[in-house]
């Protein structure tokens, strides 16, 4: 898929394939770092091996309802976007349902509209789909980001703490967000 933004230009939606692992896990090791890191006690390298491995890409792309893609800007892969339908959350309850599982920009592409226009863009797609509300997680330690899904019309709806020990304790908080679908 191909869009043309004005203040971006050329913006593409790749769709990952089994043989990006090595590109996908390069990518993600410096984008997930930098906004990460600190709340790792190994840097994120554990979670990272867990989520962007071989054997991890191959099941979500065997998923019917996942949606996995590159962000390419003008010929410069800028991320990831992933989402994932129908997909209700175990916690709590959101039914007939889009995750946005998955945005993670570069940070040259923050403050751009990019973010905006994938957002928007997984919206779409669920309006298209028929589905009633959108969904997400996002650590609470991460303001700038609640800040834009709360700018996006997105609420928390519930909260709970992520078990993975190598995830520092003050920083284990992660909320889910949820926003309606408007026709």
């Amino acid at each position: 898929m191909i869009f043309h933004l004005p203040k971006l230009g050329e913006v593409k939606l790749i769709p990952i394939q089994s043989t990006d692992q090595p590109r996908l896990f390069s990518l993600m090791s410096k984008i997930y770092k930098e906004a990460y890191r600190y709340i790792w006690v190994d840097d994120g390298d554990w979670y990272l091996d867990l989520i962007y491995c071989q054997k991890t890409l191959d099941k979500e792309l065997c998923r019917e309802r996942s949606h996995y893609f590159f962000v390419e800007v003008n010929g410069k892969k800028a991320g990831i976007f992933k989402y994932d339908y129908p997909f209700s959350p175990r916690e709590t309850e959101i039914p007939n349902a889009l995750k946005i599982h998955r945005l993670y920009l570069d940070a040259d592409y923050h403050g751009t509209g990019l973010g905006k226009f994938l957002m928007e863009y997984g919206e779409l797609v669920a309006k298209e789909n028929g589905l009633e509300n959108l969904w997400l997680e996002a650590m609470a330690c991460q303001p700038q980001a609640l800040r834009f899904y709360e700018k996006m019309g997105y609420q928390i709806v519930h909260s709970y703490v992520l078990p993975f020990e190598r995830i520092l304790p003050e920083y284990r908080l992660i909320h889910i967000m949820k926003k309606e679908v408007k026709e």
